[in-house]
């Protein structure tokens, strides 16, 4: 998995931030013993007073996302996202608009991240995801759907990009 030019140009984008960075490495992976104190220390050589921040790994993956905004992140092994599992966390109508179990898993972890700036529910169960919109075989955008409900009226756009093996979310909060 890369996070290319042409992949981040698209983000910054569609989350109209064109501040954004995404630094992603398989070292940071959950597989790795020291994967938190290595993408720590990599967040602590650019993170600043100004800059908000995001951190997500899999057991191959690691990455963080910054920006002025407030945003999220998350990755995932798509194949470990059961359907099961995927249901106890959302409504059946916002499991079935979902374009993919793991897009849904994935865009209510980083919309969930990103509310920790607001009014973070107890459970990510309280906070819907929905609108998704296709933008390619691969990119799909989506929106809170009652952001309301969170004492919330900010905008926030959300992004999720599957890859071979692995779904990556980003949402963002844009004042």
């Amino acid at each position: 998995m890369a996070i290319t030019n042409d992949v981040l140009e698209s983000l910054r984008q569609l989350l109209k931030s064109p501040d954004l960075l995404v630094f992603a490495d398989p070292n940071w992976g959950s597989q790795n013993p020291h994967h938190r104190e290595l993408i720590h220390a990599a967040l602590a050589k650019i993170k600043t007073d100004e800059l908000q921040s995001s951190i997500s790994h899999a057991p191959e993956m690691g990455l963080f996302v910054v920006s002025q905004h407030h945003l999220g992140v998350d990755v995932e092994l798509t194949e470990r996202v059961k359907p099961e599992v995927v249901a106890r966390i959302c409504s059946p109508e916002e499991f079935n608009a979902a374009p993919s179990v793991s897009s849904l898993w994935c865009a209510k972890e980083a919309a969930y991240k990103a509310l920790k700036y607001f009014d973070q529910p107890s459970v990510i169960s309280k906070i819907s995801v929905g609108g998704w919109q296709k933008i390619d075989s691969h990119t799909e955008t989506f929106t809170l759907t009652k952001p309301s409900l969170l004492n919330n009226s900010t905008e926030g756009r959300g992004v999720v990009i599957r890859f071979a093996h692995h779904t990556l979310a980003f949402f963002i909060f844009c004042s």
